[in-house]
């Protein structure tokens, strides 16, 4: 019986990681949030950081996010994993993670507004 809760358990943290990965592909453009906001937060978060950004976008302020998926792939080759967004010293900065064809882990930082790739971790 203790392996069964086991391997139930087991299943369950791959599912949640797999859901992460896939909301990380979907949605991967949303600022973080914390552990201590509730569901409603949480969404509520979400939507707004979307909603800016998109405006963002239309305004011609920032570049979209699939022109800037488009910048990292062709200096960094690979697949795209998980994406996320930030503010740095007001500056509006992508994080995108990139399985290369070896399985290296690039982290990739881009400038939202230029498309300027501002640091490239782990490409040895």
């Amino acid at each position: 019986m203790k392996h069964a809760r086991y391997t139930a358990s087991g299943r369950r943290a791959k599912t949640g990681l797999a859901l992460a990965v896939v909301l990380g592909l979907t949605f991967g453009h949303a600022a973080p949030l914390h552990a201590d906001d509730d569901d409603e937060t949480k969404t509520r978060n979400f939507d707004e950081t979307r909603d800016i950004l998109r405006d963002r976008v239309q305004k011609g302020e920032i570049k979209s996010l699939a022109e800037l998926r488009h910048i990292v792939l062709s200096k960094v080759p690979g697949d795209i994993v998980s994406t996320s967004v930030d503010q740095e010293y007001g500056v509006t900065v992508y994080d995108f993670r990139v399985l290369n064809s070896v399985n290296r882990l690039i982290e990739v930082e881009v400038d939202a507004a230029s498309g300027m790739i501002l640091e490239i971790e782990n490409d040895e």
